[in-house]
């Protein structure tokens, strides 16, 4: 359980870069409405406070400190995901400024024929602010995963664990804005289809790299935390002011019996062994999110919006479930 609060600030900020990333190759294409670019700028901005927020609470350096993670790369991990969230801001507001209709959109071609398209400044300029967005996102996964790389880094240095978390970010990332994508196609059904298929192709093939690159990492190598000390069965710690008090019981003397007794009932068993929870990821993180992929893939060609945004709903669940077991069997501590 200790882990978990861990592996999520890393999912949040998977899901948070992900998703922006997707977003801005989307607007680069400018073939997707408007509105729907704007709308979800504002609700990635919120999610990146969201993980600057878990980052605070359960991820900071010194939080982990102990846990054998490569806190000297960590260091820079708090800049780069606050920088992250601020330079959402002035994208997010040269993205409202440009009104002019996208290509498919109802009114693109009297609009371009006006001459009511958006400055060429602006343009660049958002796009400028968005590529150093996305670098510093790209960084900041990139930190992060140097400084957890150290829990499997009995293949070539951890070099996996850095590549899984960075496309773990595309496809969290990707799925999440496809399915949005897809609700979006309900108010506007005679919208190109082409960004839809294209977002749900990169869903398939960040997956796909990163069922490889989880597979190469190998077994996790994390132990529980340093400068920690076992506590006897009884034990009960007061804290009273400035002073903390550690009170142990006297073992009584019993029979060999007993004592094996009170031993047996001590111990306790885990329902899934990490080996469960692992083939628990593979099959619901990879390859079910992988096969909905590919039919909502078909289904996005065929212009079936409805049926590939319900595949894709399933995916998002899937797919969220299995990065928090990934990152939470890397983070679980081992004898």
């Amino acid at each position: 359980m200790q882990a978990l609060p861990k592996a999520l600030f890393i999912v949040l900020l998977e899901l948070s870069v992900g998703s922006y990333l997707s977003l801005y190759v989307l607007d680069l294409r400018r073939d997707t409405t408007r509105g729907f670019v704007v709308f979800q700028g504002a609700l990635y901005l919120f999610q990146a406070l969201l993980t600057v927020l878990a980052m605070n609470s359960f991820a900071t350096p010194q939080l982990v400190a102990g846990y054998g993670l490569d806190v000297r790369w960590l260091g820079a991990q708090g800049p780069l995901v606050v920088a992250f969230t601020l330079l959402l801001i002035p994208w997010n507001v040269l993205l409202w400024r440009d009104r002019a209709p996208r290509k498919g959109q109802k009114g693109a071609a009297k609009a371009a024929a006006a001459g009511l398209a958006i400055s060429p400044r602006l343009l660049l300029a958002r796009h400028a602010v968005g590529a150093v967005t996305g670098a510093v996102g790209l960084a900041a996964l990139f930190i992060v995963g140097m400084g957890y790389r150290p829990l499997a880094d009995s293949r070539i240095g951890g070099a996996f664990v850095v590549l899984a978390i960075v496309a773990g970010a595309l496809a969290i990332g990707s799925v999440w804005t496809a399915m949005w994508l897809g609700h979006w196609y309900l108010n506007t059904p005679t919208a190109s289809g082409k960004p839809l298929e294209f977002t749900t192709a990169l869903v398939v093939g960040a997956l796909a790299l990163e069922l490889v690159f989880s597979l190469l990492a190998g077994p996790s190598t994390a132990h529980a935390q340093q400068n920690a000390a076992p506590l006897a069965p009884g034990t009960t710690i007061q804290v009273t002011g400035n002073q903390v008090q550690v009170t142990t019981p006297t073992p009584q003397p019993g029979s060999a019996d007993q004592q094996q007794a009170v031993n047996a009932e001590q111990t306790r068993v885990a329902p899934l062994g990490a080996g469960a929870m692992l083939w628990l990821q593979i099959l619901m993180g990879f390859v079910a999110p992988l096969i909905l992929g590919g039919i909502a893939f078909v289904l996005a060609r065929g212009r079936s919006f409805q049926s590939a945004t319900g595949m894709l709903y399933i995916c998002v669940a899937f797919i969220f479930i299995g990065e928090v077991l990934g990152r939470g069997l890397l983070l679980t501590a081992v004898a």
